[in-house]
C-alpha cells in the first residue's frame, strides 16, 4: 500500500499570465490555509515551465482541488502525491488541469540503475 502523506499542485504560467498566477495561488493560500511556494521565473525541477507549488494535506484534497478546477482560468495545474518515490508521484500518481505537459524526469533519475 502507498502512503500518500500530501499533495503538490503546481501552477504553471509564463510572463504573460504571472499575475494571474500569483492571484490565484494567494487566494488558495488564504481560503484553505496551505503552504504556497515561490513564484518561480524560470522552469525548475522537472518542470518545463514557470511554476508556484500549493502543497495540500490529504485532508484538503477534495476542497482544494474542484477549487483549483474552477478557478485557473485557463491555467495549466499539474497535480501530483508525495510518497517519498518522486519518480512515482510525477508519473504513476500524477494528474492534469489543463494542457499536459512534458516534464524532465531525468532529475529523477538514480545511478544504481543498471
Amino acid at each position: 500500500m502507498v502512503l500518500i502523506s500530501g499533495y503538490h499542485a503546481h501552477v504553471y504560467y509564463g510572463k504573460d499570465t504571472y499575475e494571474q498566477a500569483r492571484q490565484l495561488c494567494e487566494a488558495a493560500q488564504v481560503e484553505f490555509s496551505i503552504n504556497m511556494g515561490h513564484m518561480h521565473e524560470r522552469p525548475v525541477g522537472p518542470h518545463p515551465e514557470w511554476s508556484c507549488q500549493l502543497s495540500i494535506t490529504p485532508q484538503q484534497f477534495g476542497e482544494v482541488i474542484p477549487w483549483l478546477a474552477t478557478h485557473r482560468d485557463g491555467l495549466t495545474v499539474f497535480i501530483h502525491t508525495v510518497t517519498g518515490d518522486d519518480l512515482a508521484d510525477h508519473t504513476e500518481h500524477a494528474m492534469w488541469m489543463g494542457q499536459m505537459l512534458p516534464l524532465d524526469l531525468t532529475i529523477f533519475a538514480t545511478d544504481d540503475i543498471a
